[in-house]
């Protein structure tokens, strides 16, 4: 075999091993984990690494100087393009993880004791019986606390964002109290249309809908939203 075909050979063997590797990666994902967050926020550090890179390089190359085409380019990456991918995709991904339980829980001075009762194994809470059944099987603060649609999602990361600012610079009160009393349209987005609802609530469920009647005016004597609030 020549010289060329063997660097061709080793070549081809070195790109299926890599493929193998990234093939075996990604079937060893669990079933949990989303795989595009997971190339994606790696692909988020690399554009990050690669901007601070380029703005080294510049910096020693051209000491803030803009001259030439290449001077340009960088200078045009710099700036523009790699701000612009990192913005995009930390956006994204900032946002995904901004709805999981354990971001709730990270504002532990007011959160950790909901997060608490929640997972406990003994809490009689409506959020325990739910999160202890799987009634929502993931992100199960931000599925009970957002209302319906797009609006409803709008609305719950406009007002996650004041809650973090209001976190870290102290402006909260514990034990907190939620803003408005909890509709019955947070409840009825999942619970609505269900067969067991529906024959459990035969003779109140025109007026449910309506608004007359509220839910927890039921569900939260005998299970309070959560078992610290009494």
């Amino acid at each position: 075999m020549t010289r060329p075909m063997r660097r061709i050979k080793d070549g081809c063997i070195l790109c299926a091993c890599f493929a193998a590797a990234a093939y075996g990666q990604a079937g060893a994902l669990s079933f949990k984990n989303d795989p595009a967050e997971y190339y994606g926020s790696r692909f988020f550090l690399t554009v990050l690494l690669l901007g601070a890179a380029l703005i080294l390089y510049s910096l020693i190359r051209y000491r803030g100087r803009v001259e030439g085409a290449m001077s340009w380019t960088l200078l045009i990456a710099g700036v523009l393009v790699v701000p612009s991918i990192s913005t995009m995709f930390g956006t994204l991904l900032v946002f995904e993880r901004a709805e999981r339980v354990e971001f709730c829980g990270s504002c532990h001075k007011a959160m950790q004791a909901y997060v608490d009762d929640m997972e406990s194994p003994g809490s009689q809470s409506l959020a325990a019986v739910h999160y202890r059944n799987r009634y929502v099987p993931r992100n199960q603060c931000y599925t009970c606390h957002t209302s319906f649609g797009l609006f409803g999602t709008v609305q719950a990361k406009i007002a996650g964002v004041i809650d973090v600012h209001k976190y870290y610079m102290g402006n909260f009160r514990p034990q907190i109290q939620m803003r408005e009393p909890y509709r019955n349209d947070d409840c009825l987005k999942c619970h609505s249309g269900a067969v067991k609802w529906s024959l459990n609530h035969a003779s109140s469920k025109d007026s449910i809908l309506a608004g007359k009647d509220r839910c927890l005016d039921c569900h939260g004597k005998a299970h309070p939203a959560h078992t610290l609030s009494r």
